[in-house]
């Protein structure tokens, strides 16, 4: 049934209103995307959602952990069939239900076509500083289970983080393009504790340059450099720069989502082929082929927006190119800490220990396969 004669509604709709909620996108907000992701971990729950309680809808905000054909049906769903809309009976309070099918509120919940089969169901108020319950971090289970107390203060710290993010939070946008506007430029730098990086270069780039006409390089260049680009876009990554024959990428940024080792090494493999694929062409038409060197590596950078751009910084990006230039023609070579974020999803060969410049021996391996 329902909720009805809510005391304060009017109240609250307001706060929604003020804070601009329902047209605010966050969907892939770096922040966000952390604490659903980390509300995942900390119940042991395989989905964690933000949604937002309109008078009418319930909105998915941010999620973590659902399908691509879940994200659309829970991105926006009447209020009146939510399980959700409880909490606002007791609006400071978390909502856990151990068994959907069988508690008294939510019994009829999977008799609605289309219904997902949620079992297990915990919502915890978001609160904001006026003291308006404006939706709800929650986290659910296609079984039934519980919460343990610690727990459950977990999810009320995480929503505490939640409010403050779509209240006071710096909301960057989660999307740019080759031509920043002007605001995004002069967007502070920002310190992620994970991201990937991958760099690569063409071998023997300056003997090519000294044997062919500067129009031909500058249209291979573009050829290879565009293919790239569709790459790292199909693997959700963003493209830093060029320099020369140099072309370096970046995975996390600015969205702080795991999964980007799996995505640069995905791509690094992409690339490789498809320079092979684009030299069979060269040779047909007569021209030289290309060979390529890849190299990728996990670790902390800076990430923002300078004068020429976005870029990044620091010692990972360092490490990354020095994978990229020991590597070797058509192979793909990534570090140790790559390696470990990869867990059982790739096949690898063990290169050792190699001396890389101002490194030292740093362990690497040679990526051959990522799994599907």
């Amino acid at each position: 049934m329902p909720v009805t004669n809510l005391v304060g509604e009017n109240e609250r709709l307001d706060e929604i209103e003020r804070l601009s909620l329902k047209d605010k996108d966050v969907s892939n907000d770096r922040h966000l995307n952390n604490v659903t992701e980390l509300g995942c971990y900390l119940t042991e729950k395989p989905q964690c959602t933000v949604n937002l309680l309109t008078d009418k809808s319930q909105l998915s905000k941010n999620n973590h952990g659902f399908s691509i054909p879940e994200q659309i049906l829970v991105k926006e769903i009447p209020r009146d069939i939510s399980i959700c809309q409880y909490v606002l009976q007791q609006p400071r309070e978390q909502l856990v239900i151990e068994n959907v099918r069988e508690h008294e509120k939510t019994q009829n919940f999977h008799k609605m076509a289309l219904a997902p089969d949620i079992q297990f169901y915990a919502g915890t108020p978001i609160i904001t500083s006026k003291g308006f319950t404006v939706g709800t971090l929650c986290v659910m289970d296609s079984k039934p289970g519980s919460l343990a107390h610690e727990r459950r203060e977990g999810l009320r710290l995480l929503s505490d983080q939640v409010a403050n993010i779509l209240e006071f939070g710096s909301l960057k946008p989660s999307h740019t393009s080759d031509h920043e506007t002007e605001e995004e430029k002069t967007l502070e730098a920002s310190f992620y504790s994970s991201a990937s990086i991958l760099f690569t270069d063409f071998v023997g780039y300056t003997r090519i340059t000294e044997n062919i006409d500067p129009g031909e390089l500058i249209e291979s260049l573009d050829e290879f450099f565009s293919t790239f680009d569709r790459i790292i876009e199909k693997h959700q990554l963003r493209k830093v720069k060029t320099i020369g024959d140099s072309y370096m990428a970046v995975g996390g940024i600015p969205d702080g989502r795991q999964g980007h080792p799996e995505n640069a090494c995905k791509a690094a493999l992409d690339i490789t082929k498809a320079v092979c694929g684009l030299n069979i062409k060269r040779e047909v038409l007569g021209q030289s082929p290309w060979e390529i060197r890849v190299g990728v590596h996990t670790g902390p950078v800076i990430a923002g927006f300078s004068a020429n751009g976005f870029d990044i910084w620091g010692d990972a990006v360092n490490l990354a190119s020095r994978l990229e230039s020991s590597s070797e023609p058509g192979k793909v070579q990534i570090s140790e800490m790559t390696r470990m974020s990869l867990g059982d999803g790739a096949v690898l060969s063990d290169r050792g220990e190699i001396n890389l410049k101002n490194k030292g021996p740093v362990k690497t391996y040679f990526l051959q396969q990522m799994a599907d």
